[in-house]
């Protein structure tokens, strides 16, 4: 008996003290806080993140002030969506898909999406050939078909309408 006493007693205390993140959702992204350790840029203003940011699982990493202003679906978004909000968000559906190529850089280049550097001598990532977006091959899948659309002047219009 004072056996299984002891035993109860040593047992390690799991995520003691533990701060829970919170998880913002727009649009299907979950954006999460986080710390960044590289330089990285958003994927929605363009500017330099500094040094706290947000991130999604599809990887768009983005200030904390831009988080809700972005109006594209997620990617990684699975089609279980009710009949409502397909006909409340019809009005702003943008579907063009990019068309990447293979693209060699000769200046240091930011990932569009994910804001990280496009590494290597040759063959660095992917352009679009019609807007000129520069991404990593692993990023291509989680971008959201917008080819040509200025994403932060509609999401200005929209915050100045209260929208």
């Amino acid at each position: 008996n004072e056996e299984r006493v002891f035993r109860e007693r040593m047992r390690p205390r799991k995520r003691q003290g533990a701060v829970r993140r919170r998880v913002h959702q727009v649009n299907g992204h979950k954006f999460m806080a986080t710390y960044l350790r590289q330089p990285t840029y958003c994927s929605h203003c363009r500017d330099f993140i500094w040094y706290e940011a947000t991130f999604t699982f599809c990887t768009c990493v983005v200030h904390k002030r831009c988080h809700e202003l972005i109006i594209t679906k997620c990617a990684g978004l699975k089609k279980q969506e009710t009949h409502d909000e397909q006909v409340g968000s019809q009005r702003f559906s943008v579907n063009m898909p990019h068309k990447f190529s293979i693209h060699n850089y000769k200046v240091p280049t930011f990932c569009d999406h994910c804001g990280s550097l496009l590494w290597g001598l040759l063959r660095q990532g992917l352009q679009c050939k019609v807007c000129k977006m520069n991404v990593h091959r692993r990023c291509e899948t989680n971008v959201a078909p917008n080819c040509g659309v200025d994403a932060r002047g509609i999401a200005k219009v929209l915050a100045d309408l209260g929208v």
